[in-house]
C-alpha cells in the first residue's frame, strides 16, 4: 500500500501509466482533498481516468485525512496526514513537502521513483522505455530539476536488466 499526492497521480494519468502505481503497490490511497483537487478538472483525462479507477473500488481509495499544520497547501498537508496516520509510504514530487514528512518518519519518494521500481520488476521493460516515460513526464508538466535527473540517470544504468 502506499499514499500518493496529487502531482504524481496527475501526470501518471496524464501519459496512461496510472497502471504502474497498481502494479507496483497493489492499493493506491489519495486524500479526500487530493481527491477535490483532481476533480476540480472532471473533463481533463487524468480526471477521467483517476476517477474511473476509484469508482472502480479495486485498488485506488480515496480515504479522509487529517491535516499537518504548516506551510504546505491542503493536498500535501492532506498526503502527509494521511501517510502518517496510516503508517504507510508517501509518493510525493515536492522537495519542501517530503523533507517535512521526513520529520514525521514517513518514507517518501518521488514519481521517478515509480520509474525506477516499476523498471527494477520489468512493469517498464527496458531503459529506454523508463527514459521514455521520463520525457512523457516533463512533457507533461512534471517539474524536475537538473539536480534531480542528475541523480535519476546514474540510478536507472544502475539497474540490472537480462
Amino acid at each position: 500500500m502506499v499514499i500518493v499526492n496529487s502531482s504524481p497521480i496527475i501526470t501518471l494519468a496524464k501519459i496512461n501509466r496510472l497502471g504502474l502505481l497498481h502494479k507496483l503497490y497493489g492499493s493506491v490511497i489519495i486524500s479526500e482533498q487530493v481527491y477535490e483537487e483532481i476533480m476540480s478538472k472532471p473533463a481533463y483525462t487524468e480526471a477521467i481516468s483517476i476517477k474511473q479507477a476509484v469508482e472502480d473500488g479495486k485498488w485506488l481509495k480515496v480515504q479522509k485525512s487529517g491535516r499537518i499544520d504548516g506551510v504546505l497547501g491542503i493536498g500535501e498537508s492532506s498526503s502527509i496526514g494521511l501517510a502518517s496516520k496510516l503508517k504507510q509510504p508517501l509518493i510525493i514530487d515536492d522537495r519542501k513537502a517530503a523533507f517535512i514528512a521526513g520529520t514525521f518518519g514517513i518514507e517518501c519518494h518521488g514519481t521517478l521513483y515509480v520509474v525506477l521500481e516499476a523498471l527494477k520488476k520489468r512493469i517498464i521493460k527496458n531503459r529506454k522505455e523508463a527514459i521514455e516515460v521520463v520525457n512523457q513526464l516533463i512533457g507533461n508538466n512534471l517539474y524536475l530539476s537538473a539536480e534531480t535527473l542528475s541523480e535519476f540517470y546514474p540510478m536507472l544504468n544502475k539497474i540490472k536488466i537480462p
